[in-house]
């Protein structure tokens, strides 16, 4: 399989499901998240974006840790809205208990008709996050693997690379495409959900569903920036008001 074909897999993906049930993992490394954008505030595209001014992170939405952090979280999504608009979703974020005593399960959701939810049960309440947590609170990083191309452009952003196919390997119980990529030239955007300045990308794509099952931003060989499923579903019947119920819903 060619490199265009795994991206027409990809921008084909909604197509290829109705429901999605899966449980994802996040990783970063906050001290090379820092570092790949810092130089991607020195870069041109960086100095067009801040238009020279001063940039905090926590004004840009970035607030990262200083090294390793990462969480957890449950995604019910639904890809056909019968109101249009796009998906519906629920995330279940799960608050690590090393970071905020008691834990707890943070969720958000979206109805598909103007509802949206945004509670949380059990641990801290949420002005004690630390800030990276707002990240996982952020739909668009738990969803956009079941939309690449309508939630994020991605396909759009791999087809600037210099893209190669690796083979076939196996995710969280399904086969999957291993595309790899290296940048030939600065974006003319920022890449989200990929991270800037990395000298090289990976993702694993569901060979039937064209969804993603891993995606992750590398330097000199190692993850600093990796979203993947460790458990999906497709095409489950998703239980009465998954979308509008206030209480953690049971998993399986």
């Amino acid at each position: 399989m060619q490199p265009e074909e795994v991206l027409e897999l990809m921008r084909s993906a909604p197509q290829r499901y109705e429901t999605v049930r899966a449980a994802l993992r996040y990783r970063g490394d906050g001290a090379a998240i820092k570092a790949a954008r810092d130089r991607y505030l020195a870069s041109e595209l960086g100095r067009l974006e801040t238009q020279g001014l001063p940039w905090s992170p926590l004004e840009g939405g970035h607030p990262e840790s200083d090294g390793p952090f990462g969480w957890c979280c449950r995604v019910w999504y639904a890809g056909v809205n019968p109101v249009g608009g796009g998906g519906r979703y629920r995330v279940e974020l799960v608050l690590p208990e090393e970071v905020l005593p008691g834990g707890g399960t943070h969720v958000y959701a979206w109805d598909g008709a103007g509802a949206v939810l945004d509670r949380r049960t059990g641990g801290a309440p949420s002005g004690d996050d630390p800030k990276w947590l707002r990240l996982a609170r952020d739909a668009f990083w738990t969803t956009y693997p079941f939309d690449p191309d309508g939630i994020s452009g991605l396909p759009h952003f791999l087809d600037e690379l210099d893209l190669r196919v690796e083979g076939v390997t196996r995710k969280a119980g399904r086969e999957a495409i291993r595309l790899v990529g290296v940048p030939v030239e600065e974006w003319e955007h920022d890449p989200e959900p990929l991270r800037w300045g990395a000298d090289e990308y990976e993702v694993l794509v569901d060979a039937q569903r064209g969804v993603l099952l891993r995606c992750a931003s590398r330097m000199a060989g190692e993850d600093f920036d990796a979203l993947e499923v460790q458990e999906i579903h497709f095409d489950e019947r998703l239980p009465e008001g998954v979308f509008t119920a206030f209480e953690p819903l049971p998993w399986g």
